[in-house]
């Protein structure tokens, strides 16, 4: 794609309604909001969400958005359990469904049904919850039908809570996940991850709305389990051997991302193995921070208009780029 689309703030504010509004995107794990009366607040980037379990054990999502003065329900990936859903501002309260609950010093002037929270659709899939902030959206189950198949047996709901962590980058997000959608670059820029798995069987497979990269791992020693996934447009997905990274894209800008992790440990993995897989996921992401603020900067400086890509090694950055430059169209 041309450089243009990667630094000019139109292009940004176009994609919030031509790529994001309609598409389902990664808000968190399930577990983080397991139990009646959990609460997560979550940053999409263009809106942010609260995600509540409810008494009748259904997932609800609304804008982080009070009726009030549009205050905020939660601070910024704030987690909590409350039987109710208080604003940090002035103290409005909503029941676990949205409904208000009680609007602090107003007595019976405001009707509880007129003032309800936002809502926002939300979905499950395997342990990640979805939401779509636009009208009508197709069930997240058919859109994730052929990332299901790929991803077969691989199962992450069983296991513990291990961290989450925050990282911000100077780069548009598109210049992330290309990065992400090839492991053309994994021999010159992840010598420990090279070392980790069989890079003769490295493969990336792009699908409908998704994209995994399978290599086989070298060993019983391997950190890695050798199963990236992408899933369009914001979420990702690493699978150890005995964990899993929940990877959550946000634009924060034209020239700014900031990615939500959340590690997952399986029940059988000692201390040894968790620490390998967090200084493994901290290693790769210190490397890829690195390359893509270059390439940004590159972007941005003026020579550089628009390159050539690897039939072999980019076919799933190509399937992205046709992806974008389809929504960008759509919506002229």
């Amino acid at each position: 794609m041309p450089a243009g689309l990667y630094v000019d703030p139109d292009v940004f504010r176009t994609e919030r309604d031509a790529i994001f509004s309609r598409s389902w995107l990664l808000a968190g794990a399930s577990r983080s909001v397991a139990r009646p009366g959990d609460q997560l607040a979550a940053d999409l980037g263009h809106w942010r969400v609260v995600l509540v379990r409810g008494d009748d054990g259904a997932l609800r999502a609304f804008h982080n958005v009070c009726r009030h003065r549009a205050g905020a329900l939660l601070w910024d990936d704030e987690a909590c359990h409350a039987r109710s859903i208080r604003c940090r501002y002035h103290g409005w309260r909503y029941e676990l469904t949205g409904r208000l609950q009680q609007a602090t010093g107003f007595g019976e002037d405001l009707q509880p049904d007129d003032w309800g929270l936002f809502p926002v659709p939300c979905a499950e899939w395997r342990g990640l919850a979805f939401v779509h902030p636009g009208p009508d959206p197709e069930p997240l189950d058919r859109q994730l039908d052929a990332l299901s198949r790929a991803a077969g047996d691989l199962r992450w709901t069983d296991q513990d809570p291990l961290g989450v962590a925050r990282h911000t980058i100077a780069c548009n997000w598109k210049v992330y996940v290309e990065n992400y959608l090839e492991g053309y670059h994994v021999p010159y820029l992840h010598l420990d991850l090279a070392r980790d798995v069989d890079l003769d069987t490295y493969e990336v497979r792009p699908g409908d709305r998704h994209a995994v990269h399978v290599a086989l791992p070298r060993g019983d020693g391997a950190v890695n389990d050798g199963f990236w996934a992408w899933v369009w447009p914001n979420a990702a997905l690493n699978v150890y051997r005995r964990g899993t990274c929940i990877e959550r894209i946000v634009p924060a800008g034209p020239d700014r991302t900031v990615l939500h992790y959340t590690y997952l440990a399986s029940p059988t993995a000692n201390a040894a193995d968790r620490e390998a897989m967090l200084s493994m996921s901290g290693t790769l992401t210190a490397e890829d921070t690195r390359i893509c603020e270059v390439v940004q900067r590159n972007l941005s400086d003026g020579p550089y208009r628009s390159g050539r890509l690897s039939p072999r090694h980019e076919s799933g950055v190509l399937a992205f780029q046709e992806s974008v430059l389809a929504s960008l169209k759509d919506r002229r």
